[in-house]
């Protein structure tokens, strides 16, 4: 799928910071949005399955994760480029294709990986991506270069790796769907959709999850510091069969010293909720170590709610948004950048929408 494209003025992610307040983040415009239909074919790979994104606003161009488990084709990553200007989003170009290798060299066996979050690090040119499970259900946090090939992968605690009673570890399809750099560019964090089973429940109608959001020192490898965050309940009942829903963090994007997190929710017969929220770690509880959150006194990080996207908000078909980053600065605006995993399904489709936000006042 090829499109021309025109320039756009770029700004290092790093250095976005969020609005002084919800107010402010509720005043952003819809710049536009591409939606690209399930079933798209890539060298006759189908395209899909976007959980993450972020942008190399250096080269401007977008690395975007598919969570195919291995199983359409080797588990693989994309580089994109979105044009936009004042104007809108002019087009979308699928770049390049890279298969994601393991330890040994070879693409990920068949349902032994499940990509979820990715992050571009300008420092070292390299790609840090998560996997919600292998055959045996452990996470993984990995970075690799940007021809695929494996550099490390991050020791995890043992709280998140699942044991054979199925008593502690991350629960299936709940795991790390989040991941971010901080501004500095020494930590990476990353959080996990729902509770972790020794922590709590997953989220229902009447309660939320207690999810944990946990930070490597880059350099070492080290994991120095463990945080709650407190998903909220789900939004709605389900009204049609198989009446499933579900709400979960599925993204977060530093946001100076703070996160934007998304809460994605979804009901069945109703459709999809999607919470922004600023979440601040001042305050919170440093957990590093603690086996399990239940039952002890914890102080999360404080959320504040920033925008609530529903169906027909902004004249869009809202989407599983899975993904977020800070786009090009346009015109003095920040915009910001979201997609929607389509799951592969016929009826759903690949959504990537760009806003921008209020124009700086600084």
């Amino acid at each position: 799928m090829k499109t021309l494209f025109v320039s756009a003025t770029v700004l290092l992610w790093a250095a976005c910071a969020l609005p002084a307040s919800a107010e402010d983040f509720g005043k952003l415009s819809l710049l536009g949005e591409v939606v690209l239909p399930t079933g798209l074919k890539i060298a006759g790979v189908e395209f899909g399955g976007i959980s993450g994104l972020d942008y190399d606003a250096a080269n401007d161009i977008y690395y975007a994760i598919s969570d195919d488990r291995s199983e359409k084709a080797p588990a693989r990553f994309y580089t994109l480029k979105i044009a936009m200007n004042e104007k809108g989003i002019n087009g979308l170009d699928i770049v390049s294709t890279r298969t994601l290798l393991d330890a040994e060299g070879k693409p990920f066996a068949t349902k032994d990986v499940d990509p979820e979050s990715i992050r571009f690090n300008p420092a070292t040119g390299t790609i840090y991506w998560t996997s919600e499970g292998d055959l045996n259900g452990k996470p993984a946090v990995r970075e690799s270069r940007t021809d695929g090939t494996l550099v490390r992968e991050f020791a995890l605690p043992d709280a998140y790796l699942p044991n054979f009673f199925k008593t502690r570890g991350v629960r299936n399809n709940l795991s790390f769907e989040s991941m971010t750099i901080s501004p500095d560019g020494k930590t990476l964090l990353v959080g996990t959709e729902n509770a972790l089973v020794q922590d709590g429940e997953a989220a229902t109608l009447d309660a939320g999850s207690r999810s944990r959001i946990l930070a490597f020192d880059i350099a070492s490898g080290n994991a120095t510091a463990e945080y709650a965050y407190d998903i909220g309940p789900i939004f709605a009942k389900a009204t049609q069969a198989p009446y499933w829903n579900d709400n979960g963090m599925s993204e977060f994007v530093a946001a100076g010293d703070d996160l934007l997190t998304v809460e994605r929710a979804f009901a069945m017969g109703v459709g999809n909720q999607i919470n922004f929220y600023r979440a601040s770690f001042n305050g919170a509880t440093n957990v590093n170590g603690e086996a399990s959150l239940k039952d002890k006194q914890v102080l999360p990080l404080k959320k504040e709610l920033l925008l609530k996207l529903g169906e027909g908000d902004f004249g869009l078909d809202i989407d599983n948004i899975e993904s977020i980053t800070w786009g090009p600065e346009i015109n003095g605006r920040k915009t910001l950048v979201v997609a929607s995993d389509n799951n592969f399904n016929p009826a759903q489709f690949t959504q990537f929408v760009v806003f921008q936000l209020a124009p700086s006042t600084n």
